[in-house]
């Protein structure tokens, strides 16, 4: 089979550049173990020439509007959909999981001023339509003054959708999986391995340690309601036990799992082919 695959923009890899090039090399060259034909070209090359003729599917780690325009009009496999890339987007994916338990309580509201009524502090105020690019993108705050300020910088920037979402108190924990292959590692997320470095507002990591059921089981379900197949993000794990996912994000870096990751990846591409 021929297969393409999209490698990502550096714009869109948030300091992770060499990470995000590891998994996708990772995946191709799980693909060419497995006997098929992998034509790579990058997200800047999709636009300029389009889709090579004479593939059978598509994996890739496109994140531009352009780009996935494209791609929707594939009458191919495209892993992951466009639909699920788009739903991972902040505002979208606040908008799909708000109300199902799964994340804390959150509201897309416009940038430039906070909306009324909200008065859930602390919280955080992230940027409405892709996940944080640099520092800025994401903010813990404590008061209305605070997420007014926050909100009014974003504006500036000429973003127009953000997301306030209510603090979860607990440990961050990163978790990375594939559909068919479930939750394929969880490990706590360090500050200095963090993109934000935001990680400071929560706890150290303490007892009690992940509940891999309630984990997989909250992840599993945020996954299929994104529709997304190739995953990973943040869950905070409270002092009780709970799980509370505060980031789901499509195909990350696997960078604890990656060679688990890549043979999983290329199991569920192969199996859309067939």
């Amino acid at each position: 089979m021929n297969i393409l695959g999209i490698s990502r923009s550096e714009e869109f890899s948030s300091g992770c550049i060499s990470d995000d090039l590891a998994i996708f090399l990772s995946v191709t060259g799980s693909l060419e173990k497995r006997g098929h034909r992998v034509i790579t070209i990058s997200e800047q090359e999709l636009l300029s020439k389009g889709i090579p003729e004479g593939c059978d599917a598509v994996f890739h780690m496109v994140r531009s509007e352009a780009a996935l325009g494209i791609l929707e009009q594939a009458s191919i496999p495209v892993v992951n959909s466009v639909r699920a890339v788009r739903n991972c987007g902040r505002a979208a994916q606040t908008r799909l999981l708000q109300g199902t338990g799964l994340i804390p309580e959150s509201m897309v509201c416009a940038a430039g001023t906070p909306p009324d009524g909200w008065n859930r502090f602390p919280c955080w105020v992230k940027r409405g339509d892709i996940h944080a690019l640099t520092a800025g993108d994401i903010k813990y705050v404590t008061s209305v003054d605070e997420c007014a300020a926050q909100l009014a910088f974003l504006a500036e920037r000429g973003i127009v959708d953000c997301v306030i979402q209510k603090h979860a108190p607990g440990w961050v924990a990163k978790f990375y999986g594939v559909r068919g292959s479930g939750v394929l590692d969880c490990q706590a997320a360090f500050t200095e391995s963090a993109a934000s470095g935001q990680e400071c507002y929560n706890d150290t990591v303490t007892s009690p340690p992940v509940d891999m059921r309630r984990l997989t089981e909250a992840v599993l379900a945020a996954s299929d309601i994104l529709g997304v197949d190739v995953y990973g993000g943040d869950a905070v794990i409270g002092r009780d036990g709970t799980v509370t996912i505060i980031d789901f994000n499509d195909w990350p870096t696997f960078r604890t799992c990656r060679e688990k990751a890549s043979q999983a990846i290329a199991d569920l591409i192969i199996g859309r082919i067939s």
